[in-house]
């Protein structure tokens, strides 16, 4: 990005909303991380397993059985 700047005051500018933005970035990424390890606490990634199984596992788990009790029975 190639700008021209005709004063020292639109540098200035310029460099405080850089400088800003930057700021903005780096909180982003502490939050960011903050979530992550909010995530991936044993509690949460329990949670998170229990309801994986209520969704996932125990509706399979049942179509297994009584097709087994279908074909044997």
């Amino acid at each position: 990005m190639n700008r021209k700047y005709h004063s020292f005051k639109q540098i200035d500018k310029e460099l405080k909303i850089l400088a800003l933005e930057r700021e903005i970035n780096k909180e982003y990424a502490k939050h960011s991380i903050q979530d992550l390890k909010t995530y991936f606490y044993p509690f949460n990634l329990i949670r998170s397993f229990d309801g994986f199984v209520a969704k996932v596992m125990i509706p399979f788990i049942f179509t297994k059985v009584f097709r087994k009790k279908r074909l044997s029975g």
